[in-house]
């Protein structure tokens, strides 16, 4: 269907030309020659039409659950740029009518101009704005037309400058189409400052228009159409009466954009407005408010919360009296003082290892096909210190979220879900477990086969205590990680999926434990397993073949397939590294975990999972799983593979536990604390009875979650 849908466009493109040719000979015949300005006028729609076609002609336009939409869009796009071209004509036969008429006429183009452009923001992504949803519609009307009006008496009552409005509405629609595609997720205002990562991984997608899309296109077209009739002033005077009309546009100007500045600072979003969010469902929230009016609100919910009745001097005092107990506690445990002795005399390294997207997804009811999880860390991983459930802050995308929970100890649960700290604040006075170990003597690497700019890496590692950062150069240099560009040279730059294997960072880690015998920890954040999931590039002995009873419809057993065979290669690479370890004559210890589950994942668990509590449902994609393992006896510890489920913000200090590496008073408050509190969720806790309780409710171990807070809040937000 691809080439008759470019054909429209070009149709409608060439009638479009043909037309505005023999309109400037009419006019020019009359002696009324078109002028430059009035020609740029078509060429937005010009464009739009080229831009289609070839789009179209790439396979790139989707609309066939309506076709319909193809001509229709066309067309709306020509007839609008040939009434932009005739804008005098249109402007003659205004003049026609009466006074009133004239009012009435000017009110109601005012009216739809804004009302065009803030369609063109929604309609692309947003299945409930034609049928009466988005409650905020009406504010974001409003903001829109404030932001156009401002720009109106800027540009001296010419609607040039509003072209810009009209295009910001139409890349923020579209742009929100894709990461809607893409990720099922809305944009946050910290993905704003992460527009570098966002494009080094884009190149994986492809950004295929669909009927929506094509729709938003037109609507804003619609809008400059508006925009073009829209009679600017005749000159009337000169001298100091012209800079007296210069002067109050530039005033109204001012104006507009303070009403729109106050609108958007002074009300309380949340509060005053009625704007709700819940971060584990962003894209409904968008849906069902508007686009703006809750980007707004959570940018308005950007700071860290200060707990009630936090003070420095407070939380220091609760956290040297949580620190000293635990010390106490461990001095007192006879296995604890034997695992601290060894640590002291064999210094092991530590291989951190943070898998992309690696989740056990069986805990989706074994995804109504028999699936069991991955086999080796399941079943061949009972001589681990430790092992299980791991409660994560992100699900299908955020990685550098469970990168600070980890690296940081701090909870996403009180900086604020849909929040990214990597973009948002200043690490140079974060206390991390690199500079943590560098301090005792390690050599501290981090490695990441993509680019070293994503997620402000390259700064925040620096900043966090890592010596070195090998990055996609350092693995052969590979191009987006695309597999089909990809010559290896070397062992270390096989690549999988969608980028460098696991194994060859394994592979280099291993290189660097033999070639280096000072004592190490190692940081890999792996690539491999990331989306999209319809790659059909999985090798044959890694392919899997489940076939669940049914499938929502936004998925296929295809993509779930090259998931779980993802999640296979993964756990084989886990395999031969532990393999090798095994025979390695140095200790070291492994903490292994997943940054969240794939995206995908959420659609599963809502189309198996119904009328269950919200938390509760939420909680099952909010968690993937890890293990801490070593290759020599640690002393003091029994290593029968132990299952304990714990929360990202806890898994170093409990990894610093278990092999007896000295912890920071933080952490130590951490530990004792989690005695009470075992695992964090991103909105609410566990008890030690296992159950779950909200932040806010009284119970037995309320007293310890505001202890916690305030020390957090101590070590995190006064220190960024």
């Amino acid at each position: 269907m691809s080439i008759p849908f470019a054909s429209i466009y070009f149709l409608v493109l060439a009638a479009l030309v043909a037309t505005s040719v023999f309109y400037a000979r009419k006019r020019s015949e009359a002696g009324k020659s078109l002028t430059a300005f009035e020609w740029l006028w078509t060429v937005p729609f010009a464009l739009a039409l080229v831009f289609l076609g070839v789009w179209s002609a790439r396979g790139l336009v989707d609309a066939q659950k309506s076709v319909a939409v193809v001509p229709l869009t066309a067309l709306v796009i020509g007839i609008c740029g040939a009434y932009a071209l005739r804008r005098r004509d249109v402007w003659a036969w205004y003049e026609t009518k009466g006074k009133r008429v004239r009012i009435v006429l000017r009110i109601i183009l005012i009216a739809l101009i804004p009302l065009f452009a803030a369609l063109a923001i929604e309609v692309p992504f947003n299945e409930l704005i034609l049928a009466g949803g988005a409650s905020h519609f009406w504010l974001e009307v409003l903001l829109v037309g404030l932001l156009l009006l401002g720009l109106f008496f800027l540009g001296q009552r010419h609607t040039a400058l509003c072209v810009l409005g009209v295009a910001l509405c139409l890349i923020t629609g579209i742009g929100q189409y894709f990461i809607k595609s893409f990720k099922n997720a809305a944009i946050l205002p910290a993905d704003l400052l992460a527009l570098g990562t966002a494009a080094a991984v884009s190149k994986e997608y492809v950004y295929s228009l669909n009927e929506r899309a094509l729709e938003g296109i037109a609507l804003a077209l619609v809008a400059l159409c508006l925009l073009s009739l829209v009679r600017p002033p005749q000159p009337n005077g000169k001298g100091q009466g012209m800079a007296r009309t210069v002067g109050l546009n530039v005033a109204a100007s001012a104006g507009s954009f303070a009403l729109l500045a106050a609108l958007v600072a002074i009300p309380s979003y949340m509060g005053q407005l009625g704007v709700g969010m819940e971060y584990w469902y962003t894209m409904d929230y968008y849906q069902q408010q508007g686009f703006y009016p809750t980007f707004i609100a959570v940018l308005q919910d950007m700071s860290i919360h200060r707990p009630d009745g936090y003070t420095d001097e407070e939380a220091q005092r609760i956290e040297v009296q949580h620190a000293q107990n635990y010390r106490v506690a461990r001095e007192a445990n006879a296995d604890s003082k034997a695992t601290v002795s060894q640590f002291e005399q064999l210094k092991p390294s530590v291989i951190a290892i943070m898998n992309e997207s690696f989740a056990d997804l069986s805990i989706l009811d074994g995804l109504h096909a028999g699936y069991e999880g991955p086999e080796f860390l399941n079943h061949g991983l009972n001589d681990a210190l430790v092992r299980g459930r791991l409660n994560v802050s992100v699900h299908g995308g955020g990685t550098c979220n469970s990168e600070f929970e980890f690296l940081t100890g701090n909870s996403m649960q009180f900086i604020g879900a849909g929040k990214y700290p990597y973009s948002l604040y200043d690490f140079s006075h974060v206390d991390g477990l690199a500079s943590q170990f560098k301090e005792l003597g390690y050599h501290t690497c981090a490695l990441h086969p993509n680019y070293a700019t994503n997620w402000n890496r390259d700064e925040i590692y620096a900043h966090l205590g890592f010596d070195r950062f090998l990055s996609i150069d350092d693995f052969g240099g590979i191009p987006d990680c695309a597999i089909d560009k990809v010559t290896p040279n070397e062992p270390h730059c096989e690549v999988f999926h969608s980028g460098v294997s696991d194994k060859a960072t394994y592979d280099y880690i291993l290189r660097m434990l033999k070639e280096d015998e000072t004592p190490q920890f190692f940081f890999d954040v792996t690539m491999a397993n990331h989306g999209s999931y319809d790659q059909n590039n999985i090798a044959p002995e890694y392919q899997t073949n489940y076939m669940p009873d049914s499938c929502p419809e936004e998925q296929t057993p295809a993509q779930l397939n090259e998931y779980l065979s993802c999640i296979k290669r993964a756990d084989a690479d886990l395999k031969e590294l532990v393999d090798n370890l095994r025979q390695l004559s140095r200790p070291v210890a492994i903490v292994f975990f997943g940054d969240h589950q794939p995206m995908l994942s959420s659609d599963f668990n809502d189309y198996w999972f119904k009328d269950e509590p919200e938390n509760e449902h939420a909680r099952r994609v909010f968690s993937t799983n890890y293990v801490i393992w070593a290759n020599y006896d640690v002393a003091g510890q029994e290593q029968k593979g132990m299952l304990d489920e714990t929360s990202i913000d806890m898994l170093a200090a409990q990894t610093l536990n278990l092999i007896g590496a000295p912890v920071s008073d933080f952490q130590a408050a951490q530990l004792d604390i989690r005695t009470s509190i075992p695992s964090l969720a991103v909105k609410d806790y566990q008890g030690q009875d296992r159950a779950w309780y909200a932040p806010g409710s009284t119970n037995q171990y309320s007293q310890s979650y505001y202890d916690l807070s305030l020390i957090e809040y101590l070590n995190c937000a006064t220190k960024v």
